[in-house]
């Protein structure tokens, strides 16, 4: 490592905005109640009903990955789920056009710094690492978790043992930001960076005609690693950074003299990026191909990543189309499997959507606001469920009578960049099933 590389761098190693509901009835008036101004459990009057639900899982598809929250990169054995594998692709910026790096720039060493947002796994695991330049253009209109990638020449191939509580240092200041540090091939960024720039300025005028050049990067991993972990290309602090010499820095022996130039390449939360996922199930303890969609499961499975959905039936709100009923509050209740989320943890929420055909929609309660859909455990194996309040949802489907429109998925948040998953209890669990609970009055 050169001299000015060991002095600039270090690393070691419910609310919910709620309609007034009026109600008119046979029921003698005990004076007014403030329904806008109640917590949401206040509206759980009247008589209780549990409806029939039929619940299985699916994979979901076709997965849109474009510009994902995270991107990730890793692979790790599930004993219940199998070996999901991710790894991105990203274009990347200038962070000034028309560098200028003086006469005979050499460069020393380049590092990528990747700020960390999650990991997934054992991260006290060895863990291997390849950067490739991408070999076609990142320029589709959208990407899904299926969608190829094809890398050209390698950057980085490497075996670390990430540390997420370790900090990097840029230029001698602590960032404070835990990140993973890879460094790439000098060699070829002095040819296509420092050799280019001067050869071809135009492609460097812009961060168009960079884009159009340079194309962008592939992160991957191997199926021996056995943790995920996400990184925020949204941060300041993702950079490519290149270190090099020119005459002029060679020559200054003066004390105030510079050892190095520094030239940075940014990663960015508005250019072209996409997770790219697969999931082998060979290992899985459960089929997707032999789910019992007529009588429903007794388990059934959340996966980030499209790797698995929880699909519900409300077959039990059939009956209450015609029947009058005003329903004032409705409640699901998702239990988790005790111990099921010890070793690797659930996804911290869920949302619901409708499914209607290939169309899947939020639910209305969830368009304005989250009412619900948080894990909550306790205890040494996090018993626990997950709530959600799915008034608004129910009411329509009532008074749509749209049967059709019955069917819901529960997903888990970020599914696009999260590999949590969830074991959940099934429809058909014969101590404590998953429950839609309504309260209702029926006016005369």
């Amino acid at each position: 490592m050169s001299r000015f590389l060991r002095k600039a761098w270090g690393f070691s190693g419910a609310a919910v905005l709620l309609s007034t509901l009026l109600v008119t009835g046979c029921e003698k008036s005990n004076g007014e109640v403030g329904i806008d101004f109640v917590d949401q459990s206040a509206l759980a009057f009247g008589s209780k009903k549990a409806v029939a639900i039929r619940s299985w899982t699916e994979e979901y598809d076709s997965l849109i990955t474009l510009r994902p929250n995270s991107l990730v990169v890793g692979s790790y054995q599930d004993p219940v789920f199998g070996r999901p594998t991710a790894a991105f692709a990203t274009q990347v910026i200038l962070t000034a056009v028309a560098p200028q790096f003086g006469t005979n720039a050499t460069v020393d060493s380049v590092f990528m710094i990747l700020p960390y947002t999650g990991w997934y796994g054992d991260t006290s695991a060895a863990f291997s690492v390849k950067v490739h330049r991408s070999a076609v253009p990142l320029t589709d209109s959208v990407y899904y978790g299926f969608s190829p990638l094809t890398p050209g020449l390698p950057l980085c191939d490497t075996t670390v043992r990430p540390d997420a509580l370790i900090k990097t240092l840029k230029t001698g200041i602590r960032s404070g930001k835990p990140a993973l540090a890879l460094r790439l091939d000098a060699a070829r960024m002095q040819q296509w960076i420092v050799d280019e720039a001067i050869a071809r300025p135009g492609n460097f005028s812009s961060n168009s005609a960079f884009i159009e050049y340079f194309r962008g990067l592939i992160v991957s991993g191997t199926e021996q690693n056995e943790a995920m972990y996400q990184f925020n290309s949204g941060d300041a602090a993702a950079r490519i950074r290149i270190y090099y010499t020119n005459d002029s820095i060679r020559n200054d022996t003066s004390a105030a003299g510079k050892d190095y130039g520094l030239f940075q390449l940014a990663l960015s939360s508005g250019v072209q990026s996409f997770n790219r996922i697969t999931i082998d199930r060979s290992a899985a303890s459960f089929d997707l191909a032999d789910q019992d969609t007529a009588l429903g499961e007794s388990t059934t499975y959340i996966q980030g990543m499209g790797g698995a959905v929880t699909v519900l039936r409300l077959d039990g709100l059939k009956a209450l189309v015609d029947s009058g009923y005003v329903v004032n509050y409705a409640e699901l209740v998702v239990p988790v499997r005790e111990g099921s989320n010890v070793r690797y943890a659930t996804p911290a929420s869920l949302s619901i959507l409708q499914v209607n055909g290939s169309t899947k929609t939020l639910i209305r309660d969830y368009l304005r606001g989250n009412p619900g859909g948080n894990f909550t455990a306790t205890g040494v194996l996090r018993k626990g469920a997950y709530r959600f309040v799915v008034t608004r949802h129910v009411q329509d489907l009532l008074r749509f009578g749209d049967t059709a429109s019955f069917k819901m998925m529960l997903v888990p948040e970020r599914m696009a960049s999260s590999p949590a998953r969830a074991v959940l209890h099934g429809s058909a669990d014969a101590v404590e099933p998953l429950s839609l609970n309504l309260w209702y009055t029926k006016p005369n």
